[in-house]
């Protein structure tokens, strides 16, 4: 993490006086460690075992970019608007990649970077078994080894689906290196039977901030869960080339999510606790029972910038979505569509849509409409280009005290990489996945371990001392139902089931802005959900920001002071009105933004990468052949 181990090597004399010179050159240095001589200790191991963790547990990030998946880091979402480069074709956080070479696909870094750490994993699986140390070490170190190598190839095929896979140190010489793709599902067996080694053989417990069995159960829990829902919603690959993928190679794999899960959740040692926006504001997260795994930021060592963008600044690199907004459940535990306690039908405004809501959304967003660019000057504090500036990563009495740890970069705060909210969340799904390929049946048990578990948190609103709870959901049927009313969402996917429409619902609430998003997504298929605009051609709710009457802010000029407008309006009522001077907060107006065809493999060709074309070009020297991703 922030500080890592270094390698200290010691120098020794060389007492060339006692050895021959053919003695001497027969010997391994002595000034240096060598390959042979490194391998001793289990503090070898641990030293060599540091790298890895840079290339995971990223965090905040440490920079002013994209926070590493926080934020504004969660791209291709619904949930959040991403600016960064909005206005160009290169970040690709608005438009999807044109073509092989543009955009992420152009990238090599994360082939070569991660397939460095398949390779230095199997140099260290290699080397284990001849040190001189206790059996056990040697498999908690191959389990630490075997973790990461499954994080690596985790990640590449998150990215790209089948890709070769290698177990073992092979020499650049070995033509058996430029193999074609191994099959997307036989990667995901491979990864499932790394963290079931590791899951097995790491240590409960093996010092502070070093990987150990929850922490693989943790992981394992998200990942696997990832790799059965991609295969069961796609297949072994996208397009017409597809083939269905056996529901006992999904069960296979889903039942590895809930192993991981079940690992941290019978530990005893991790909890809900009655805090929220503490879970992302707070600069020791060591005692936490919520926080399986975090980023450790340090002032004067290491820190970051998160918080800035959550208080003094615009937040130019985007903003939350009405759509998310909406998703968000009434105090009654039902949908804003069908609960009587929604205010906001005839009037959305904050003031009014907000009232009796799920108290997440108070400890994740600001109660009141802060616009960027429509309120005086940029870098107003805290507002948002779709007027809903985010609290979740805010400090409200840092900010309120003017504390330094506000601004720039200069956030001591710690970053929960991973939770146990997300492991229940991981378990539930997969419980109710797993029951529709051959699995156990779905029961009340596995929501009240999970979802319920959740919903006992006590929070409270942003200004109020009344902490409240969200009701408990129960079983009813096809469906879920709270205080014996059915769960009947009429925003909802029709493909998709009523329970398991509320488990995903849950999700997207309790993770929202942590990274998360994008990948469910992309594992369920349902890229549509991002589309700019709707079959009339309208703004779609993933595009527009906060329903504003202009006549409620008498303080708000929607022209600057040239005349220029500058606030842009989307009114339901009267598309039509470019005008308007009551709607939805329309700040990317472009036509054409984002388009998905569901089926079509333009666009079914965005949820893998396609190949590094240096890659491609590698085998071709070579006479060999490096298979491209479908429609790429």
């Amino acid at each position: 993490m922030k500080k890592k181990n270094l390698l200290y090597i010691v120098c020794a004399l060389a007492m060339a006086s006692f050895c021959s010179c053919d003695d001497f050159l027969d010997k391994d240095p002595q000034d240096k460690q060598t390959n042979d001589t490194y391998w001793q200790t289990e503090t070898s191991l641990r030293t060599y075992a540091q790298d890895f963790y840079s290339s995971f547990f990223k965090g905040y990030g440490t920079d002013y970019t994209v926070f590493a998946g926080y934020f504004s880091g969660d791209d291709y979402t619904d949930d959040f608007i991403n600016l960064n480069n909005a206005n160009t074709n290169g970040a690709g956080y608005i438009y999807f990649p044109t073509s092989s070479t543009t955009d992420w696909n152009s990238r090599t870094a994360t082939w070569s970077d991660y397939y460095g750490i398949v390779y230095k994993a199997n140099a260290m699986l290699e080397k284990i078994p001849g040190m001189n140390i206790s059996d056990e070490a040697k498999n908690h170190w191959a389990g630490i080894a075997r973790y990461f190598r499954a994080m690596a190839y985790s990640t590449l095929a998150k990215y790209y689906g089948g890709v070769p896979f290698y177990d073992q140190v092979t020499d650049p010489a070995d033509q058996a290196l430029y193999k074609d793709r191994d099959s997307y599902p036989y990667i995901a067996q491979k990864i499932q039977e790394d963290f079931q080694y590791a899951l097995d053989n790491v240590r409960p417990d093996d010092t502070k901030r070093q990987v150990n069995k929850y922490v693989v159960g943790a992981y394992m829990s998200r990942e696997l869960l990832y790799h059965a829902t991609w295969l069961k919603y796609h297949g072994t690959t996208v397009g017409p080339t597809s083939e269905k993928v056996a529901d006992a190679d999904i069960k296979a794999l889903l039942q590895g999510a809930i192993n991981g899960a079940e690992a941290v959740m019978n530990s005893g040692i991790y909890s809900i606790g009655n805090t929220y926006n503490a879970l992302f504001t707070t600069d020791d997260l060591a005692n936490n029972p919520e926080v399986i795994w975090y980023r450790e930021y340090t002032s004067g060592v290491q820190c970051n910038s998160l918080m800035s963008y959550n208080g003094p600044e615009d937040q130019t690199q985007g903003g939350v979505t009405q759509d998310v907004i909406e998703t968000y459940l009434c105090s009654d535990g039902l949908p804003i569509g069908q609960s009587p306690l929604y205010q906001g039908k005839q009037d959305p405004s904050i003031q009014k849509s907000f009232q009796e809501r799920d108290p997440r959304l108070y400890q994740t967003i600001a109660d009141s409409l802060r616009i960027m660019s429509a309120m005086g000057t940029n870098y107003t504090e805290g507002t948002s280009p779709t007027g809903y500036p985010t609290k979740k990563f805010l400090n409200d009495e840092w900010w309120a005290a003017g504390s330094p740890y506000c601004t720039g970069i200069l956030s001591p705060v710690d970053a929960p990489c991973i939770r146990y909210a997300e492991v229940l969340l991981n378990y539930v799904e997969a419980r109710y996945e797993i029951a529709q390929v051959g699995g156990n049946a779905f029961t009340q048990s596995d929501l009240d371990k999970s979802i319920n578990e959740i919903r006992g948190r006590q929070l409270t609103k942003w200004g109020d001392t009344e902490a409240k709870t969200m009701p408990k959901v129960q079983l009813n049927g096809g469906s879920l139902s709270v205080n014996g009313v059915v769960i009947n969402d009429p925003a909802r996917d029709v493909d998709v089931n009523p329970v398991l429409w509320e488990i995903r619902r849950e999700r997207r609430i309790e993770l929202i802005m942590e990274g998360r998003r994008g990948e469910d997504l992309r594992r369920w298929a349902k890229f549509e959900y991002l589309n700019s605009e709707d079959a009339s051609g309208h703004p779609t709710m993933p595009f527009l920001g906060a329903y504003v009457n202009m006549a409620d802010y008498p303080g708000i000029s929607a022209t600057d002071e040239s005349g220029k407008r500058v606030l842009f309006l989307f009114d339901p009522e009267n598309p039509s009105n470019t005008d308007a001077n009551k709607g939805y907060i329309y700040y990317l107006r472009e036509k054409g933004l984002r388009t998905f065809k569901k089926g079509d493999l333009n666009s079914e060709r965005n949820y893998l990468r396609a190949i590094p074309a240096a890659q491609l070009t590698i085998y071709e020297n070579k006479n060999k052949v490096l298979t491209q991703n479908p429609g790429w």
